[in-house]
């Protein structure tokens, strides 16, 4: 499939730009979220399958095509065979639409690179306007001035930047087809641009993934982007995507075996992850759709993301993780990454924000 460049829509100034009503339902939703957080760990402590409160998060792939050919990621490896597409905009707002009032935050991406959906900046907008914390993680090579002011008017939650190395030999051998020196100067410029522009968003993450390659940089890289503007390093500890792709395991700077006796994988208890035709999946580690879930478009061409959520499908894969019935269940028998995180009473976040933080 072609690449579509992104069309970069004229948007209102959404940063900073919060009335007193929206403040006030934002403020309501988010107390009520807080108060679920002992009912979702209650369910999930107990192994309920069934009328499990809303997620959490929300996952939305919007789109699954990439201009990078990343050694540890399976879409750079061509390991993802999916086919490839941008989420349609009409879906995405159905989606937000039903799940704004129950989430605490949405992700736009799962796999591909954000930045090339024609309509992203749109998104970020409409999360916005619904009150809805919306976030990304990108590798910052398109991400240029343009793209940066759009983004900071659009009202963008957190922004995850993606630097995998201090050195061009380092990060080139990483982030293959991508300029060291280019992604630098496009990070620097965005941060420049907030601070600039007085913009109370997007939360700025620096991140470094955790893998033999980069460990000897990690110190360097925490000290050198710890500077006015930016929120928070992330360490991110190495995922191997379910340990399918040997090549991609043999990449980590430890043997990434769990020291603790396998419990049920927090994800199905509190992430929901849709990919751009509507496909639901358990996680990120099932790129290819292994186990099937459905769709969140229903035959009468409406979206039914909290039908599925506790639907029978959704269901019988929560009993076999309760069960630790696994061992035909793709990827979640090779899987490591289910002890990044364990909820507790009054902490149910995890997974992608699992990653150690840099002294600031």
């Amino acid at each position: 499939m072609t690449t579509q460049s992104a069309n970069l829509p004229t948007t209102q100034p959404a940063n900073g730009q919060i009335g007193l009503l929206d403040r006030l339902e934002r403020a309501t939703r988010w107390r009520r979220n807080r108060l679920l957080e002992p009912v979702k760990w209650l369910a999930y402590e107990t192994g309920q399958t069934r009328l499990v409160p809303p997620p959490d998060r929300l996952y939305i792939e919007s789109t699954n095509i990439c201009n990078l050919s990343c050694i540890m990621c399976p879409t750079g490896r061509k390991e993802q065979v999916r086919k490839k597409g941008y989420m349609d905009f009409e879906l995405f707002k159905s989606i937000v639409d039903q799940m704004a009032p129950h989430v605490q935050a949405t992700t736009l991406h799962i796999w591909g690179e954000p930045l090339l959906h024609p309509r992203l900046f749109d998104m970020i907008a409409y999360c916005h306007a619904k009150g809805l914390r919306s976030e990304i993680s990108t590798n910052a090579t398109l991400l240029d001035e343009k793209r940066s002011r759009t983004i900071l008017d659009a009202g963008l939650g957190a922004i995850y930047l993606c630097l995998d190395g201090m050195r061009p030999e380092t990060y080139e051998k990483i982030r293959v087809n991508a300029d060291y020196e280019k992604t630098n100067a496009n990070i620097r410029r965005f941060i420049e641009m907030k601070q600039a522009g007085g913009y109370g968003t997007p939360f700025v993450n620096l991140q470094i993934i955790e893998m033999e390659r980069t460990m000897g940089e990690v110190d360097e890289f925490v000290k050198t982007w710890s500077l006015p503007g930016v929120d928070r390093i992330n360490v991110k500890p190495f995922d191997s995507w379910g340990g399918q792709i040997e090549d991609i395991n043999n990449l980590r700077a430890d043997d990434g075996q769990p020291k603790i006796q396998r419990y049920a994988c927090p994800n199905l208890w509190y992430h929901t992850h849709i990919y751009w035709d509507g496909r639901i999946a358990m996680c990120d580690r099932d790129f290819n759709l292994a186990y099937d879930l459905g769709n969140v478009r229903s035959e009468d061409g409406g979206v039914r993301v909290l039908e599925n959520w506790n639907g029978p499908k959704m269901q019988g894969l929560r009993r076999l993780h309760v069960q630790s019935d696994l061992e035909q269940v793709s990827p979640c028998n090779t899987c490591t990454e289910w002890a990044w995180w364990k909820p507790s009473l009054f902490r149910s976040h995890g997974n992608y924000n699992a990653a150690k933080l840099g002294d600031q």
